[in-house]
């Protein structure tokens, strides 16, 4: 990897990120009313990413993808009743290509729905974030490489949900939040495309530091999987947290079937935060691929300083490796290391 390039890039990233901080004070707006409360929200990204094979990023890029613009609008009924709007936009504001016209340099939805809420929980329609997402993987503190243990994919209705309902109820006086989903129309490109999908899962919060979490994921496909025979996935995570001062301890499992494609993954971190503001970090992921008799091991380190409750610096470091480049399944399988400096503002 051109490390040798990092420092050379340090400025360039730091001074762009300036440029973020001085507009988006600009872009903030909220209005709060008796019946009507709207607010923009999101935040502006800039980094420079530098691999060795291309597998976790792109080599020797500037990149501001990421980058979200939100809008939520929430009306107050009458009975402790509301109604919730959201829209979120993703969008790269470096375009790598220098003129937009790449795929991930295109502006999209990332999420859009419409909730009613109140005493008996909240119902959401819409685009949204599946439960698995929601409430897994918070040992994944990394800024941009950890949590490959933490499989996820919109096609497996894990990740990101297209076509949902979903029912949450939080339990704030002894921390718990219980949520339900329900999936359905196609997601993801053929030959992969999920027919319904139903999802549940639990979280915990404790007044002494510990949480504690677990989420389960049923989906039937449009189609039999033509390498492992199968036309449903499943998965399922339990996680647990820890927090005592500085000290922040996590650790996950998951267990997951696609069509026939079995994978088990372990993802374990520890963070410290001293006192100047820099939090250090190091994150382990594993990766049991049990149908293509395969295993991945990845290291992640890094370390990040909060110039104040909305801007961010980091810097990161990931290497991963498996056991075998090429599985029985025809499957290429390929190492890699990867570094990347950059910053967010948050509004």
């Amino acid at each position: 990897m051109k490390k040798t390039i990092v420092a050379a890039v340090i400025g360039s990233v730091v001074a762009s990120a300036s440029v973020v901080v001085s507009t988006s004070a600009i872009a903030a707006e909220v209005y709060s009313g008796d019946e009507l409360s709207v607010n923009v929200y999101g935040n502006l990204r800039a980094r420079y990413e530098t691999t060795d094979n291309n597998v976790m990023g792109a080599d020797s890029t500037f990149t501001g993808e990421g980058t979200e613009i939100g809008l939520g609008m929430t009306y107050f009924l009458a009975n402790d009743m509301y109604v919730n709007g959201d829209l979120l936009t993703e969008v790269n504001i470096i375009p790598e290509s220098g003129d937009g016209d790449n795929l991930d340099d295109s502006a999209f939805l990332k999420f859009g729905s419409v909730a009613l809420g109140g005493n008996f929980g909240e119902v959401r329609i819409g685009r949204m974030s599946a439960v698995q997402d929601t409430l897994a993987g918070q040992y994944d503190i990394s800024w941009e490489y950890a949590g490959t243990a933490n499989i996820k994919n919109d096609w497996s209705a894990t990740d990101r949900l297209t076509n949902g309902i979903q029912y949450k109820y939080d339990m704030s006086d002894i921390g718990l939040t219980f949520m339900a989903q329900y999936h359905t129309g196609q997601e993801g490109n053929d030959p992969i495309e999920i027919d319904q999908a139903f999802a549940g899962g639990v979280a915990w919060a404790s007044d002494f530091g510990l949480g504690l979490s677990g989420t389960y994921t049923y989906s039937e496909r449009t189609k039999t999987d033509v390498n492992y025979g199968g036309d449903d996935d499943t998965s399922w995570t339990l996680n647990a947290t820890y927090d005592i001062e500085a000290l922040s301890l996590a650790a996950m499992y998951s267990d997951y079937d696609f069509a026939g494609d079995k994978q088990t993954g372990i993802g374990a971190m520890a963070r410290y935060d001293l006192p100047m503001g820099v939090g250090l970090y190091g994150i382990y992921d594993y990766v049991d691929y049990d149908t293509d008799n395969n295993k991945l091991d990845q290291y992640t380190i890094g370390a990040d300083y909060w110039l104040n409750d909305s801007v961010v610096s980091y810097a990161e470091y990931a290497d991963m490796s498996y056991d075998k480049q090429q599985s029985s399944n025809v499957k290429t399988y390929q190492d890699d290391s990867a570094f990347t400096i950059g910053m967010r503002v948050y509004f």
